[in-house]
Formats: C-alpha cells, structure tokens, sequence
C-alpha cells in the first residue's frame, strides 16, 4: 500500500473523526463498521526475522578488530611480521577473503 504524503493529514483526519464516529466525508456507515471489523497485520518471513536476528547480533561486534591491528602494527615496527603467502592465496581462492 502507498501512502500519498500530501494527503496524509486528510487520512490522519478521517481516522480520527471515525473513532469518534463523526461522519466522515464520502465514507457511508457500511464502510465504516468493514474498515473497524477489519485489522491491519504485519508479519514477517522467517528469513526477514533471521536477518534482524544477525543485524541485532552483529550491531554490538565492531568492525576492526583494534587488538589484531595493534599487534601488526607492533610486529611491522619489530620488523618481526611473518606473512604465509600461500595461506593468503588458498583463503583468497576459497572466497575466504
């Protein structure tokens, strides 16, 4: 459903006078007691929950691992860093990087 933001004041109106049950525009009684008998609902797919699931989870890890990129940067200084070429090929090939 698409919501009209220039006619949203007119609907937000029209809500509000038919909770009152003030007559309401070109709305007829039948139309009124079909639109209260009836509920918006939302529901969600299971893959949409899982995916809020992981976003919550993963919204408090953050994004650079600060402690890896101190101790590199401590070995470079040291000139003790030791770099496994192959190990970074096969990840790269295994779509681990």
């Amino acid at each position: 459903m698409r919501i009209d933001p220039n006619k949203l004041s007119e609907i937000t109106r029209k809500t509000v006078e038919a909770a009152r049950g003030e007559q309401v525009g070109e709305v007829d009684a039948t139309a009124k007691s079909s639109q209260a008998a009836q509920a918006d609902q939302v529901s969600f797919s299971h893959q949409a929950r899982q995916i809020q699931r992981a976003h919550q989870a993963l919204s408090g890890v953050p994004e650079v691992r600060q402690e890896k990129v101190a101790q590199a940067k401590r070995k470079i200084a040291q000139s003790t860093l030791e770099i496994d070429a192959e190990a970074i090929a096969r990840r790269i090939v295994e779509g681990g990087i």
